[in-house]
């Protein structure tokens, strides 16, 4: 099942990637037709042109243009007879084979395409070999578990076009990446024809999603190889070695689940008005909910005024009684009653908590700062 939280992000007014469009899609599959069929179209061809010579040739009292010689090749290879049986032994060969080699190349062929519209899984990896080809600026996703899954969707919503390599042919959530169109290659990423096959040449990215260090190492150095400026995002469960191999390899971006999780559970824990954190350069960065009281150190400084003073950025701000507003301008002014989403380093954060400038001796454990959950 989709991530809800995925499904309501407001994302609509990025453009989509010009070729995850159902008519490219279409276009794609009509290629991997034609290079399926077009031996045995040229077969047929040359058994009509094969067909409509001979009976020029020995059938001169029928004077025959080319395209009604060709009329008859083609209703004998569908067994219709278009004239008395001949007399010349070679036009009454002619009558024999043609209807075998109908049934053995056409109608064969004809049945196969018909099955090749119904199942187009049947040819799924040239079709999406052929479309990957035709991607450019665009992102491999290797690894198809519940990381692989949640970032293949948010990627999906961003408009951009992803080319998904999964091992397990078995995988539960495969069938949404063939519902949604997007290439899907099933194989062992650390084989390089798979990476090329994804057109790992022309992507700028490759997000390895898998459950193995090293495979998922290996795989970074192969399309490192294929492509040196493609940018890399590894998962990694030892963020020790995420740490060396970010620094070794020159990988953008090496990250293990438990160094990501980790600040966001522990800060859960500590305060439930912390809403996300992570570990950026050393210091330990939040987002946390707050109202604006009277008389407290926010209140009625402007947004740049609080990041000037406090290095605290404001993300949102919902006026009393008023819709929420993400980013607002730096000159918008803050007032009581305002509840407010802050970011900033924890430890900042906790000092304006405790920041009591205007605070009378009559109402002295007023929070100022009051955070809500």
């Amino acid at each position: 099942m989709r991530d809800p939280r995925l499904e309501q992000l407001r994302l609509s007014g990025r453009p989509a990637h010009p070729a995850t469009s159902r008519a490219w899609r279409e276009w794609c599959f009509l290629q991997v037709v034609w290079r399926h069929f077009r031996v045995r179209l040229l077969i047929i061809v040359l058994v009509v042109l094969a067909g409509a010579w001979l009976f020029r040739l020995y059938a001169p009292e029928e004077h025959l243009s080319m395209p009604k010689a060709m009329f008859y090749t083609w209703s004998l290879v569908f067994g219709e007879p278009p004239a008395d049986f001949p007399s010349c032994l070679v036009l009454q060969g002619l009558y024999f084979v043609m209807p075998v080699v109908g049934l053995i190349v056409i109608l064969e062929g004809l049945l196969d395409f018909a099955l090749m519209l119904r199942d187009r899984r049947r040819n799924e990896r040239s079709w999406c070999n052929v479309m990957a080809a035709s991607f450019t600026n665009h992102v491999i996703l290797v690894g198809f578990g519940k990381l692989g899954y949640r970032s293949f969707w948010l990627l999906r919503r961003l408009g951009e076009a992803v080319v998904v390599i999964e091992r397990d042919g078995g995988n539960e959530f495969l069938e949404d990446v063939r519902r949604d169109g997007s290439p899907l290659l099933v194989g062992d990423a650390r084989r390089e024809a798979l990476l090329a096959d994804a057109n790992a040449a022309q992507a700028k990215s490759i997000v390895l999603a898998t459950d193995n260090d090293l495979a998922n190492l290996e795989i970074a150095l192969d399309a490192r190889r294929i492509n040196p400026n493609i940018r890399v995002i590894m998962r990694m469960f030892d963020q020790n070695m995420a740490d060396k191999v970010h620094d070794g390899f020159a990988i953008q971006a090496a990250m293990s689940e438990s160094a990501i999780s980790a600040p966001a559970f522990v800060m859960a824990a500590v305060d439930d008005t912390i809403v996300n954190s992570l570990v950026l350069n050393g210091e330990l960065v939040v987002m946390q909910r707050w109202f604006v009281h009277e008389g407290g150190p926010l209140c009625g400084k402007s947004v740049a005024r609080v990041m000037r003073d406090w290095n605290v950025g404001v993300v949102e701000r919902t006026p009393r009684g008023g819709q929420p507003l993400l980013m607002p301008l730096p000159n918008t002014r803050l007032v009581e009653g305002d509840e407010l989403l802050v970011q900033g380093t924890y430890q900042v954060l906790n000092q304006l908590r405790h920041a009591r400038p205007n605070l009378t001796t009559a109402d002295p454990d007023r929070d100022e700062l009051a955070a809500i959950g």
